[in-house]
Order: structure tokens, then C-alpha cells, then sequence
């Protein structure tokens, strides 16, 4: 089966072979306030994030409030408003960073779409949505699809669900659904493992607290990572106590940027930065005394110190047994042409 190594995003590619695509999730954490809400996402592209994603829904359309008034209450504090979605994607296109949103319901999906937002992101707890996965996937733009609490019976379901309608345009996100998660929850090979089974590029959806996780996994092929962001940890509502603050998420942005450099292209060869300490640091065959013209070479003649410029140490059972040509010193190096 071939790789589907990579998707477009607006104008950034996506999967093997190009940067991490790095998403500030504002989430709720715009508190209901139009004017925070711009506040994150001013935040988003001084850190120098990719993009930042909100979340799209209906308190009504996502839990019962019968069952869940608790959290539908919380939901319906926290609903975006449906009108202030223009104007934020316009706000982020103006000032370089892509807007994203999480759908929650069919009428969520419409709304996007007709504000042509780029790609759909998926919650984790709509994996099992496969009617909202349909819906999603009918309007044929990437998906990018968390797998929090996910099974892999369940996530192959769900992208059989997504290629069903045509839509091959899908990332996978690894996820841990606890908030905050815990170091040894993050299981990190889990993306090492979701990409080889099904095929498509594979980030990580992170909750944990730090950045220790997330540059792990940039280690480890994440071609996305999805970290919350606050403009303040100690505000009230649910998301903002794991969040990152502004200078924490820039200093991640950054420690990614330079990590990837790190990675390299995976090819074992000497750097140019490394040819005057390989010099310095290896070893050549010197002579360990005054040796005459004509006089045959035998291994007590010889020492094998630094510096690496003249035959190396490899050749010396080519060197014992020929003559000097000239005259050697004692700590001079034997070349090929003295001997």
C-alpha cells in the first residue's frame, strides 16, 4: 500500500519530508470575549505557530442537558460565537496564520465550510461519530482526526468511514484524552505504530504538561503537534490550567524549529564543521625515533599519536617492513613518500 506522505493545509504541506505543522489550540480559552479570542490568536503568530484552531458548536447539539447539565452549562458558556467566525479567520489570514476550528455537528461543518476554512479537525471524542465523519468527509478538504481513548479497530473504522466518501486528504493525530495527561500515559511510539498500520501521516494531539512530550514525538515522526494556549494559566474555565502561556509556547515553537534542524537527513557522513577536529583528534603513524636512510621499518620504529594528517593507523602493517627513503625524525609523520 502506498504511503500518503503528505496533505496541504492552505499553503503549508504537511507529513514526511517537511516541518512540523505546529497548531495553537485557543480552544475555549477565549472565555467568550471576541477580543481574547483575537488575543490568542495575536499570541499564536508571535510564537510562531503554524496555525490556531478554536472550536466550533452548539451546546445543545453536543451534550444532554438533562443528563450533563454541568457540562452542557459549561458548553454553552463557552460556544463560539457563530458571527465571530469570519472575522477571526480574516483576522488570522491578515496576520499570516492559518485558522482552523474543531467541528462538533453537521450545522458546526456548514458554518465552516462556508467560510472556507482550509481542514476540518476531529475530536477525539468523535472518532466513533461515523455519521459526523461522513458529513465531514462529504465536503472533500483534509481531515485531521484525533484518536484520544481510541482503539485501533475503532480508528480503522473511522478512516474507512472518511475514504468512503473520497477523502484520502487525512493526518492522524496521537492522543491521550485526560487532562492534563501524564508522562507515561503519552505513549509516543503510538505514532511510529498508527503510521506504518494505516499508511497516513501521524501527529500528536498533546495534553501533558511541559514540553518534553511534543519534542519527543517531533523526534519520533509527529508531522503535527496540537498544543492548548492561554493568555493566562490562572483564569478560570477548563482548559486554561494545562495550557501553555505565551512565553512557554514560544520557547516549544522554538526548541521544535531548532530539534528538526538537529534530526538531520538521517545520512551517516563527516560535516565540513568536523574536518579540523577529525584532523586534530585522529591519529597518524609517527616515528617513535631517528630513523636513517635505508633502514627497514619494524614496529618499535613507529608510534601511532596525533594529529590525523599523515597515514593512518589502519596501513600499519603496510608501512613495517619498508625502508626509509630519507632521513626521518623522531615525532615526524612517515608519508607514503618517505618510505
Amino acid at each position: 500500500m502506498k504511503l500518503k506522505k503528505k496533505i496541504k493545509v492552505a499553503d503549508k504541506w504537511i507529513g514526511d519530508g517537511y516541518p512540523c505543522f505546529i497548531i495553537a489550540e485557543a480552544g475555549a480559552n477565549h472565555d467568550g470575549k471576541l477580543s481574547q479570542a483575537k488575543k490568542l490568536i495575536d499570541i499564536a503568530k508571535e510564537s510562531g505557530a503554524d496555525a490556531v484552531k478554536f472550536q466550533t458548536f452548539k451546546a445543545e447539539k453536543l451534550a444532554s442537558k438533562k443528563e450533563v447539565h454541568k457540562m452542557f452549562e459549561t458548553l454553552k458558556k463557552y460556544e463560539l460565537e457563530p458571527k465571530w467566525h469570519i472575522e477571526l479567520k480574516r483576522y488570522a489570514e491578515k496576520l499570516g496564520i492559518i485558522f482552523l476550528s474543531t467541528a462538533f455537528d453537521e450545522g458546526s461543518v456548514d458554518l465552516l465550510n462556508k467560510i472556507d476554512i482550509p481542514a476540518f479537525k476531529v475530536a477525539s471524542g468523535d472518532l466513533t461519530h461515523l455519521p459526523l465523519l461522513r458529513y465531514i468527509a462529504s465536503k472533500h478538504k483534509p481531515m485531521i482526526v484525533s484518536t484520544g481513548g481510541a482503539n485501533l479497530r475503532e480508528i480503522r473504522e473511522a478512516i474507512k468511514t472518511i475514504k468512503a466518501q473520497k477523502n484520502e486528504e487525512i493526518v492522524l493525530m496521537h492522543c491521550v484524552s485526560s487532562y492534563p495527561a501524564k508522562i507515561e500515559d503519552a505513549n509516543i511510539r503510538a505514532i511510529g505504530t498508527m503510521n506504518r498500520l494505516f499508511n497516513l501521516p501521524t501527529g500528536y494531539s498533546d495534553h501533558s504538561l511541559g514540553t518534553l512530550v511534543p519534542l519527543t514525538a517531533v523526534t519520533l515522526s509527529a508531522c503535527i503537534i496540537e498544543k492548548h494556549l492561554t493568555v493566562n494559566r490562572s483564569l478560570p474555565g477548563p482548559d486554561h490550567p494545562f495550557a501553555m502561556e505565551p512565553n512557554e509556547f514560544q520557547k516549544m515553537v522554538k526548541e521544535i524549529r531548532l530539534l528538526e534542524k538537529s534530526l538531520g537527513d538521517g545520512i551517516k557522513c563527516r560535516k565540513e564543521n568536523e574536518e579540523s577536529e577529525v584532523k586534530v583528534g585522529r591519529r597518524s603513524i609517527v616515528a617513535a625515533c631517528n630513523i636513517a636512510k635505508g633502514k627497514k621499518m619494524i614496529k618499535k620504529m613507529i608510534k601511532i599519536v596525533r594529529p590525523g594528517t599523515g597515514i593512518p593507523p589502519k596501513y600499519l602493517d603496510s608501512v613495517i617492513g619498508r625502508k626509509a627513503k630519507i632521513n626521518i625524525k623522531i615525532d615526524e609523520l612517515i608519508t607514503w613518500d618517505k618510505i
